[in-house]
């Protein structure tokens, strides 16, 4: 009897360990849309590990970060987000396979503030260029 409940209890634990990540990935496609934007793709999540020694132990931490695409004006930009956190940054543009950070971004940009950023005079990542069409939507 004992095993079975202990069976129950991991199993409703692993699920909702998993919601949890689900709902913050869905908080952030949320997010997303709030601001305004409107192509918005399936986020992912990427995991983090990181191991840091202090005197004899060693002090191990993980960092989730949720990443989602959104396509403006014919440009297919990563939006990144700390899970559990708040507030998001434009981290790459996704060009022709290459995917070059996005230098001195500014955090939790709404879509007319990205429309402008891409209309502006101010530094682009390389390749930006070839799918820029500021006629698209």
């Amino acid at each position: 009897m004992k095993r079975r409940i202990i069976s129950a209890l991991l199993v409703l634990g692993c699920t909702a360990g998993l919601s949890a990540c689900a709902s913050n990935e869905d908080k952030f496609v949320s997010e997303l849309k709030a601001a305004g934007f409107t192509n918005v793709g399936e986020p992912s999540t990427e995991t983090a590990k990181k191991a840091k020694k202090v005197g004899k132990r060693t002090i191990k931490s993980s960092e989730k970060t949720i990443e989602v695409m959104v396509r403006v004006k014919g440009c297919d930009l990563e939006f990144a987000k700390t899970s559990g956190q708040s507030g998001y940054w434009l981290d790459e543009l996704h060009v022709k396979g290459q995917e070059p950070d996005w230098p001195n971004y500014p955090e939790n940009l709404t879509r007319d503030q990205v429309v402008k950023l891409l209309a502006d005079n101010s530094a682009k990542p390389d390749g930006f260029k070839d799918c820029y069409q500021p006629n698209e939507a």
